[in-house]
């Protein structure tokens, strides 16, 4: 491969992850503001936590499907980008509706339908979202356009919380218009200026099919997660297990955190319901600055040792914040989680990786991850909502910490996970983890 197509485009990655800039600002709006709307029809932090899962469990259907048809998907426009000049649009049209709704007016089950339409709007076009990247970046930059991508989505999340705090006083509609303005441009500026028939894989794909005459079918091996527990299940060193139940503990007590944050931030402290929305924007900053020390961190004293500093700072944090639930204090203590959120999250899926016996099991060992951060995901703000509803609304931060001093004692049962490969065994890991991406 000569050096000129080996080169990192980064110009071209930042446009293709206008894509993901759309999930980032409008989920970031979405998780800040819906849940106040719901807690205003129910009362309980329980059901605005079972209804704020649905997109997840819409997610965990629609994408693999998406994925699988848009991989198969031959226009003159590419595969992808079909389903975004649709999904896009759509997902921001329901988006302003969700802002419409008025809790003493309309009826609970009218905010539903939008909110379900939303979720499968979003849904319809996040994988391709994704997929894009890949398409255009070769597997030997991956790893940087993974990164790009994700600052891309990082940045929606930053401006949703800026327009929490300055847009949503003047109108919850006016902020979620905005939001879904910034969506439908993105999608314009992505479409004048990336042409998806010129990527590497897809042309690639053309040129064998007019080769072959017959159009490739493009399936990737999807791991079959119940032999996948079995395999884990009958590994004779459980540290894999037990990786995965720390995962599940964490993401439980995060994603809670995040999706009943502003109801707290209105209901405890007595914000208003745009600088409550707004203080999460301390956790992104916090996040986005430690992410690149987390993976150097993770290099230098190892990946175990790092998640275990990133959980001590995340349940030294909550524990502090329920203690002294003040606007001030709890402002530090979301910035020291939001680096400790970065220290856990950007080693987490690397240890799973590493711990995959051979490269044939990295796309298996991804998906019980991605089994295990869903699951917490879908049940984590329900179950800590139901034990709110019994303790107090204060307790907000002491429940979620529970669960994460719980992922802290599963990670000292870990003893795998470190990068101790010959470079044989690095080489056909690395070549299969970028197959995934």
């Amino acid at each position: 491969m000569s050096e000129s197509k080996q080169k990192f485009n980064l110009s071209q990655t930042t446009l293709i992850g206008l894509a993901f800039f759309t999930t980032g600002i409008a989920w970031s709006m979405f998780n800040t503001q819906v849940n106040i709307t719901l807690f205003e029809y129910l009362g309980s932090y329980a059901l605005v936590g079972a209804w704020m899962a649905m997109d997840n469990i819409i997610g965990v259907c629609i994408q693999p499907i998406m994925g699988t048809v848009s991989d198969n998907t031959r226009t003159r426009l590419g595969r992808r980008m079909p389903y975004l000049i649709i999904g896009i649009p759509l997902a921001a049209i329901f988006f302003v509706m969700i802002s419409t709704i008025n809790s003493s007016q309309d009826p609970l089950w009218l905010l539903l339908l939008w909110m379900f339409f939303f979720n499968v709007s979003m849904a319809s076009y996040r994988s391709q979202a994704v997929a894009l990247m890949p398409d255009f970046v070769e597997p030997v930059n991956r790893s940087k356009g993974n990164a790009t991508i994700n600052f891309m989505g990082g940045v929606g999340a930053l401006i949703a919380y800026i327009f929490n705090k300055f847009l949503v006083p003047i109108s919850l509609f006016l902020a979620f218009l905005a939001v879904a303005i910034i969506m439908v441009v993105s999608l314009i500026i992505l479409l004048l200026t990336i042409r998806e028939k010129d990527s590497y894989s897809y042309k690639l794909i053309l040129e064998r099919e007019e080769q072959e005459g017959l159009k490739i079918k493009d399936k990737k091996e999807r791991p079959n997660l119940v032999e996948s527990f079995k395999d884990i299940l009958a590994e004779e060193d459980k540290s894999t297990l037990f990786i995965l139940l720390a995962i599940f503990a964490w993401f439980v007590g995060y994603q809670a955190l995040e999706a009943l944050y502003t109801v707290y931030g209105m209901d405890v402290l007595g914000l208003e319901r745009g600088d409550a929305g707004f203080m999460l924007l301390y956790v992104a900053v916090a996040f986005l600055l430690s992410a690149v020390p987390a993976g150097i961190l993770g290099s230098k004293i190892g990946r175990r040792l790092t998640i275990k500093i990133g959980l001590i700072l995340f349940i030294g944090a909550l524990i502090i914040g329920f203690l002294i639930q003040t606007v001030t204090v709890i402002t530090i203590i979301l910035f020291v989680a939001g680096v400790g959120w970065g220290f856990i999250n950007i080693n987490s899926i690397v240890i799973v990786w590493e711990m995959a016996p051979t490269s044939k099991k990295i796309g298996t060992y991804t998906g019980v991850y991605y089994f295990f951060s869903f699951m917490a995901a879908i049940l984590g703000p329900f179950l800590v909502g139901s034990l709110i509803d019994l303790l107090g609304n204060y307790t907000l931060f002491l429940v979620s910490s529970f669960f994460f001093i719980i992922a802290l004692i599963f990670m000292f049962f870990v003893k795998k996970g470190e990068a101790e490969l010959t470079e044989e065994e690095r080489t056909a890991k690395e070549k299969a983890i970028q197959e995934l991406r």
